[in-house]
């Protein structure tokens, strides 16, 4: 299986212009959860420890759980982890039982994984972990080994909830509604790293439209900083 780099993708639209990402939208417009990254920074430092290092560090974890989960549902029996350090394979090892225990578990089933789109209206990118279903309903689902869930990570969700919805029209929530099938919801799934355990946090399709909303307000926002 190739390996794909994650971070860093690039997102054309239309015009030839490169969009930027969902994800760097909301981290340039939105700071809610900046406060509890400034205060664990200031932990970093007092006990000693390189804040940067910690980061790259987790991002590496996250990246090879990610690829992980992809291989097992493309069916690739031996990932080569040798890009990765010991203790990045022992932590990202841990957080892919979780997925495997939660896909049992909720008997979940992929459709496709690391699906990049583009948005015209918005003009972004982005790139979609995994949409799969649980039973009758399609689920469009985001890994996550971070620690906590931010406002961000739904609001995340509910963009690319979207996004799929305007490229696939059977899809969308009128055409499901009128099948007799639920809406289109998000799934945030998080896994320790530490202990075989993970968290589901079901994004309802209200959540999802109050996310779409506020989303399209960190464009217009994006859009009017650049006339200030």
């Amino acid at each position: 299986m190739k390996k794909k780099k994650r971070h860093g993708l690039k997102y054309k639209l239309a015009d030839g212009t490169t969009a930027k990402s969902v994800t760097t939208l909301i981290d340039s417009e939105l700071g809610w959860n900046k406060r509890p990254l400034m205060n664990w920074t200031r932990r970093m430092a007092l006990d000693g420890i390189d804040d940067e290092e910690e980061m790259r560090e987790a991002q590496k974890i996250g990246t090879l759980t990610h690829l992980l989960i992809e291989a097992n549902q493309k069916g690739v029996k031996d990932f080569d982890t040798g890009d990765f350090s010991r203790n990045q394979t022992e932590q990202a090892m841990i957080a892919f039982a979780g997925y495997r225990q939660w896909a049992e578990k909720t008997d979940f089933k992929p459709l496709k994984s690391e699906m990049m789109l583009v948005n015209e209206d918005w003009r972004v990118g982005g790139t979609i972990d995994c949409v799969g279903s649980i039973g009758d309903d399609l689920v469009l689902v985001d890994w996550k080994t971070a620690k906590y869930l931010y406002a961000e990570h739904k609001i995340q969700i509910s963009a690319y909830i979207k996004m799929f919805e305007d490229a696939h029209i059977k899809a969308r929530a009128e055409t499901r509604i009128k099948k007799g099938l639920n809406p289109i919801y998000g799934m945030i799934l998080r896994f320790e790293k530490q202990e075989l355990k993970f968290h589901q946090h079901v994004v309802k399709r209200e959540r999802v439209e109050a996310g779409i909303e506020a989303f399209d307000a960190i464009v217009k926002l994006s859009r009017l900083r650049k006339k200030v």
